[in-house]
């Protein structure tokens, strides 16, 4: 019995630990911010698609690595219609490099506007997951609170920390 008892505190420990480490417990913060424009290299995924996530940040990686676009940031852009656009910021890359790219991906430049915006820490993958649970329903209720329009939310990991953006887009009277 004693032994059964310690192993399930254990167990628990062990969990709540975990939690812990992936930022669970930690508290959502929303604030606007006005952000630069962004140079976007990137591939499309269907929403039905959502486990091409990794692989595709993956693949996305070697690629820009192989170009030489050494100043990446991974980025990713998920829309309301559930498609997404999986892919890297990046700062100081070239023509020639961005052209070396090919039909393997797509760029563009996402223009300079002002966001909602919210960091969570990166600990692990699962940080995205979590991050996402608690940040999104304070980012619906601060858009509910200043009557935005629900559009497009980025993840931008920063290192140490995901960085969660919406664009500020007021709701039509």
């Amino acid at each position: 019995m004693k032994t059964g008892l310690i192993t399930v505190g254990v167990i628990v420990a062990g969990v709540v630990g975990y939690f812990l480490y992936v930022g669970a417990f930690t508290g959502v913060r929303i604030e606007e911010q006005d952000r630069p424009p962004i140079a976007f290299v990137y591939r499309d995924i269907a929403g039905s698609e959502m486990s091409l996530i990794g692989p595709t940040t993956d693949q996305l990686d070697t690629l820009l690595r192989s170009a030489g676009v050494a100043n990446r940031k991974p980025l990713d852009i998920f829309y309301p219609d559930g498609r997404a656009e999986i892919g890297f910021a990046i700062e100081g890359a070239s023509d020639a490099q961005l052209a070396s790219l090919g039909a393997a991906a797509k760029s563009r430049v996402i223009p300079a506007q002002r966001y909602m915006a919210s960091s969570f820490p990166w600990t692990s993958s699962a940080s995205y997951m979590i991050g996402y649970m608690k940040v999104d329903p304070a980012l619906a209720k601060w858009r509910a609170s200043h009557h935005y329009k629900k559009v497009e939310a980025f993840a931008l990991n920063e290192g140490k920390t995901i960085l969660y953006l919406q664009p500020v887009v007021p709701a039509a009277p």
